[in-house]
C-alpha cells in the first residue's frame, strides 16, 4: 500500500514539475495570428510582440506601439513581455533588455516607426 502511494506521489511531482519550465516566446508562421489589439494578421515579423500573464494567457501583436496601447486598456498581471530584434526576426528579447527606438526610417504596421533592437550599436544605422 505504500509503495502505490509513493509511486502516486512521485508521478504528480514530476508532472508538477515538469509543467514548472521557463516560459518562451513563441515562433508564428506569417499570417498565421491576428494582433491582439487591432486584429491585423502579423505579417511583419521583425514587429512582432507578445505578452504572457502570470494565469498563462498569451497575447500577440504586430507591433511595439499595439502592445503599449493594450497594456493602457487592460488591467492584467504581466508576466513577461518580448519583443522581435528588428535585424533577426527569429531572435526575443526581454522588452525591458532591449533597445527600442522610434525612427522616421522604420515603416512599422501601425505607423509609429518603433522597433527593438539588442544593442545600441545595432541601433546607429536608424538615427536621424
Amino acid at each position: 500500500m505504500q509503495f502505490k502511494s509513493l509511486t502516486l506521489i512521485c508521478i504528480f511531482l514530476t508532472v508538477a514539475l515538469v509543467g514548472c519550465g521557463e516560459v518562451r516566446p513563441e515562433t508564428l508562421t506569417v499570417g498565421e495570428v491576428k494582433c491582439s489589439h487591432c486584429s491585423m494578421s502579423i505579417v511583419d515579423m521583425r514587429f512582432h510582440t507578445q505578452l504572457i500573464t502570470y494565469k498563462g494567457k498569451r497575447y500577440h501583436f504586430d507591433a511595439i506601439e499595439c502592445m503599449d496601447q493594450f497594456q493602457k486598456q487592460k488591467v492584467i498581471k504581466i508576466k513577461n513581455i518580448w519583443v522581435t530584434n528588428y535585424l533577426d526576426t527569429k531572435e526575443f528579447i526581454p522588452k525591458d533588455e532591449a533597445i527600442i527606438i522610434h525612427s522616421d526610417k522604420i515603416r512599422s504596421p501601425m505607423g509609429a516607426g518603433l522597433a527593438a533592437f539588442k544593442t545600441h550599436e545595432d541601433t546607429i544605422p536608424f538615427q536621424k
